[in-house]
C-alpha cells in the first residue's frame, strides 16, 4: 500500500537538500561566503569651524573605512542638504571651503557622510554652527571709553550700524546728546589705544543730533579687522578736540573689560598714580589684547596673570611699554582655559613701579543677553511687555535687543530729562534710580511691589551700564 505520509516526508528533506545547495552555490557568485557578516560602515567625524561662522570657511572631516575598504568620497552637509564633496585627504582630513553667504544667517546643522569601496555609507553626529553673515551693531557712546576721560562732560550717544561682511557694506548712524559735534569719525584701534581715521560721518541735514556714516565699502582686510574688535566711533568738540564720547564696535564674540588700577588694590604697596586697563578678549579667535595707560607713575613692567590679587597666578601676558604712559599687547594667544577664566573674573592686571604696583581684578560686565535671561525677562517683562504707548506696557524688557531700544538713550516719561539707561553713567540711569528705590524717583521702586533685587544683581546691570552698553 502506498504509504503517502512517507512520501510527503521524502519530499521535503530534498526540498531542503536543494535549497541548502542552492544557498552555496549562489552566494559565493555574489561576492560573499556562507559564514560572511555584512560589512561595518565607515566611521565619520565632522569637525565645527567654530560655534560662529561668516564668509568662507573650511569645514573639515576624519573618515575611516572597514577593514579591506577604502573611502572614496566625503559628503558635506547643512541641514541635510549637501553643499560639497571632498574625494581626497590631507593628512588624514578632507576639507571643504563652504562660502556661507549662500546660506541664510542662523544656526544650522552640519553633517558628513562618507563612502567606501564596499558601497557602505556612514554618518556623522550633527554639529551646530551659526552663520552671521549680517551683523547689526548697536551700542552706547560716553566719556569713560577715553583716556584721559574728559572731564565736566555730560555727553552720550547711541550708535546703530549694519554690516555686510560678504560685501563689506557699512551703514548706520550715531545719535549724539549733551554735545555739539565738531567731528564724527570711525578709527581704527583697539579699546584703550587711539587710531586713525577710517570713515567720517556726516550731519544729518534734518536731524542735527544724527551723524549717518556715509556710503561705504569696507575691504576684506577691514571686516576681519572689524571682528576683532578693532574700531571705535568718536565725537569730538570744541571743548574737547581728542573727543568727548567715544563707542568700542564690537561683535558678540568679542568682549571689553574696562578697569581701574589703583596701589589700594595690591598688598603693602606705596606706588602713586593711577590707571585703566582695556582688555580685549575674543572668544572664537583666542585671543587677548591688552592697553594699559597710567598716569603719575613711572613703571618698569606690566602683566596680565591667571588669578587673582590676592593670590600668585601664572602670567598670561607680559605687555610691552608703548610710551612713557602706556603698556600692551596685541592680538596674543590664548587658550580655552585662560577665557573662561577671563569670565569668570580670574584675571589680574598689575603694573610695576619701584614702590609697589598698581592693579585691579579684570571683571568682565554681563552681557544683555545674560541680564534678560536672569534679570529683565523673569523679573521684569510680565509687566514691560512692550506693549501700548503707556507705561507699563510701553517699555519692552521681554529681550535683549529690545531691550536695548528701549533703554539706552531713551529719555523716561516719568522724568524726561533722564534717560533709562545714560551710557557710561549708571548713576545718571533711571533704571538704576528706579531698582534701587532712589530718593526723587517717580512712583514705586521697582520691581513693583518688591521683592526688590539685591544690591549684586543692581551692579550686574550698573557695570553692563558703566561698561558702554552693547547690544550683546
Amino acid at each position: 500500500m502506498y504509504d503517502t505520509t512517507r512520501c510527503k516526508q521524502s519530499i521535503s528533506a530534498a526540498l531542503v537538500r536543494l535549497g541548502a545547495l542552492l544557498f552555496v552555490t549562489i552566494l559565493p557568485a555574489c561576492g560573499g561566503s556562507s559564514s560572511s557578516m555584512p560589512a561595518a560602515a565607515p566611521s565619520v567625524t565632522a569637525q565645527a569651524p567654530s560655534t560662529t561662522v561668516n564668509r568662507t570657511v573650511t569645514l573639515k572631516a576624519t573618515a575611516m573605512a572597514a577593514s579591506g575598504a577604502s573611502i572614496m568620497q566625503v559628503n558635506f552637509l547643512v541641514d541635510g542638504t549637501q553643499i560639497g564633496t571632498a574625494t581626497t585627504a590631507t593628512s588624514g582630513t578632507y576639507t571643504y571651503s563652504w562660502d556661507t553667504t549662500t546660506t541664510m544667517d542662523g544656526t544650522h546643522t552640519l553633517t558628513v557622510t562618507a563612502t567606501d569601496s564596499n558601497h557602505m555609507t556612514g554618518t556623522s553626529a550633527g554639529v551646530m554652527v551659526t552663520v552671521m553673515n549680517n551683523l547689526a551693531l548697536n551700542f552706547g557712546l560716553a566719556p569713560n571709553q577715553l583716556y584721559p576721560m574728559p572731564t565736566n562732560s555730560t555727553a552720550t550717544g547711541v550708535a546703530a550700524l549694519k554690516v555686510d561682511l560678504a560685501t563689506g557694506a557699512l551703514s548706520g548712524s550715531v545719535t549724539v546728546n549733551g554735545v555739539t559735534p565738531t567731528n564724527a569719525t570711525m578709527n581704527q584701534g583697539f579699546a584703550g589705544s587711539t587710531g586713525t581715521s577710517v570713515v567720517t560721518l556726516t550731519q544729518n541735514a534734518t536731524t542735527p543730533t544724527e551723524w549717518d556714516v556715509p556710503a561705504t565699502t569696507l575691504t576684506a582686510d577691514q571686516v576681519s579687522t572689524l571682528l576683532q574688535g578693532q574700531y571705535y566711533i568718536v565725537i569730538t568738540s570744541a571743548a574737547n578736540a581728542n573727543g568727548e564720547i567715544r563707542g568700542q564696535i564690537l561683535p558678540t564674540t568679542v568682549t571689553v573689560a574696562w578697569s581701574s588700577l589703583s596701589a589700594a588694590n595690591e598688598a603693602a604697596s606705596t606706588a602713586t598714580g593711577t590707571g585703566t586697563a582695556a582688555t580685549t578678549v575674543d572668544s572664537v579667535a583666542n585671543t587677548v589684547t591688552v592697553y594699559v595707560n597710567t598716569t603719575g607713575l613711572t613703571a618698569t613692567g606690566a602683566q596680565v596673570n591667571n588669578g587673582t590679587l590676592a593670590t600668585a597666578g601664572t602670567t598670561l601676558v607680559t605687555l610691552t611699554q608703548a610710551n612713557a604712559n602706556q603698556w600692551s599687547v596685541q592680538l596674543s594667544p590664548i587658550q580655552t582655559s585662560d577665557v573662561s577664566n577671563f569670565t569668570n573674573s580670574m584675571w589680574a592686571v598689575n603694573v610695576v613701579t619701584a614702590n609697589g604696583a598698581i592693579g585691579s581684578q579684570i571683571m568682565p560686565a554681563p552681557t544683555l543677553t545674560q541680564l534678560a535671561m536672569t534679570i529683565f525677562v523673569p523679573k521684569c517683562s510680565s509687566c514691560h511687555t512692550g506693549i501700548g504707548t503707556v507705561p507699563p506696557g510701553a517699555l519692552n524688557l521681554t529681550g535683549g535687543p529690545a531691550a536695548f531700544k528701549a533703554l539706552v538713550g531713551v529719555p523716561t516719561g516719568e522724568i524726561p530729562t533722564l534717560d533709562f539707561v545714560t551710557p557710561g553713567n549708571p548713576n545718571g540711569s533711571y533704571i538704576i534710580q528706579k531698582l534701587e528705590g532712589a530718593p526723587g524717583i517717580i512712583d514705586a521702586q521697582m520691581p513693583l511691589g518688591g521683592p526688590y533685587l539685591d544690591a549684586a544683581t543692581i551692579a550686574q546691570v550698573a557695570a553692563w551700564i558703566a561698561a558702554g552698553p552693547q547690544d550683546n
